[in-house]
């Protein structure tokens, strides 16, 4: 297993360790931060039984990594009830609330509005409009005192998950995990929730195929894809933005079979293939990664089961073996931070100040 501190070099000099980073100190501790967050969600259960009461319509949304947190959780919310969820960008509802809000009653379609900081302007606004149509809302938050969770009816918080560094990282993996925790329970889908109360114990299995991604970071590719289906989707899509704002390298996430269709166009080599698979589907999105792989393209599946596995000759790692395929979502968060943060130091870039981009976004439409 590599040493995630050891030196690696890019080609032409050692790479400086991941450990002067305060963005990978904070990632670091995502597993206590889960740990924490999950305890949250537990007591939280029986207090929220009433906000996910049977809805017409579930609205989940958030900005930038929060908005595919909120995918995330809209995907496995659509799974385990069967309801109408939604996951939308905070703008569509400032700008565009008809393409969102359904045509029933505002206290039968509550919303779900996640954000760090509890400070960004577009989930304050959102907060405001929607209380006062009448719908129920919740804040999912790292900062219990904040202008979003002053506001909201009711407040979660992930209590480890605040952060000081700009992109975010435990702060997703806890908030996430604090999410799902209270659906599964909400739901009664006890199976989901006793795996995510043992999530924690599979903390290694993220940290090892962390190591995977540190070595892979090093070694210069040009192009970075990332694969995940169904709830992974919203995973993938953290994956590419974390490599986009931490590096700036090209990077796109996709479903896998939806790869197929245009985009396995660019695999050569230089090109990195991430799979994130395990759960319904697993043995055909595998099948695209060996594809990627005859094509010349660097593959990485991160499985569930040692099945999903079968035929690839690229880099694999297993997470969540034997747990419920969404109690494992969580976990496959550390292993994009190591790569993204190795390929931006490998780049030459500082993950600690990316470039453009602040810790809170206020939009001023004036």
């Amino acid at each position: 297993m590599t040493d995630p501190t050891a030196p690696l070099t890019n080609g032409r000099a050692p790479l400086p360790s991941l450990e002067r980073l305060l963005t990978w100190r904070e990632a670091s501790s995502a597993g206590e931060a889960i740990a924490a967050a999950l305890e949250a969600a537990r007591a939280a259960e029986a207090d929220l039984a009433g906000f996910f009461a049977a809805p017409d319509r579930l609205i989940v949304t958030g900005a930038g990594s929060s908005y595919y947190l909120a995918q995330v959780v809209a995907a496995v919310s659509r799974e385990l009830t069967g309801g109408m969820v939604v996951a939308a960008p905070l703008s569509e509802l400032i700008l565009r609330p008809a393409g969102v809000i359904g045509g029933g009653p505002a206290a039968r379609q509550p919303v779900i509005v996640i954000s760090r900081s509890g400070s960004t302007s577009e989930a304050v606004d959102v907060v405001t409009r929607m209380r006062a149509a009448g719908h129920p809302t919740l804040v999912v938050t790292c900062r219990g005192r904040s202008p979003l969770a002053d506001g909201a009816e009711r407040v979660l918080v992930s209590p480890a998950g605040n952060e000081q560094a700009i992109v975010m990282t435990r702060s997703f993996s806890s908030m996430l995990a604090l999410l799902l925790r209270v659906v599964a329970g909400a739901a009664g889908v006890r199976e989901l929730a006793a795996d995510l109360d043992r999530m924690p114990e599979r903390w290694p299995e993220a940290v090892a195929a962390a190591d995977v991604g540190h070595r892979l970071g090093s070694l210069g590719h040009r192009r970075v894809v990332v694969l995940g289906g169904g709830p992974a989707r919203g995973i993938a899509a953290e994956w590419a933005l974390k490599l986009t704002e931490t590096s700036q390298i090209a990077t796109d996430a996709y479903a896998p079979l939806e790869f197929r269709h245009g985009p396995i166009s660019v695999c050569e080599p230089g090109v990195l293939v991430v799979g994130l698979v395990g759960g319904p589907g697993a043995a055909e999105e595998g099948r695209v990664l060996r594809e990627a792989g005859a094509f010349g393209a660097e593959t990485w599946l991160i499985g569930r089961e040692a099945d999903d596995d079968r035929g690839l000759a690229g880099w694999i790692s297993l997470v969540g073996s034997g747990l419920h395929p969404w109690a494992r979502l969580p976990l496959l968060l550390y292993p994009a931070h190591a790569l993204a943060l190795t390929v931006a130091l490998a780049r030459g870039r500082d993950p600690d100040a990316p470039r453009h981009l602040g810790q809170v976004v206020i939009f001023d439409p004036a």
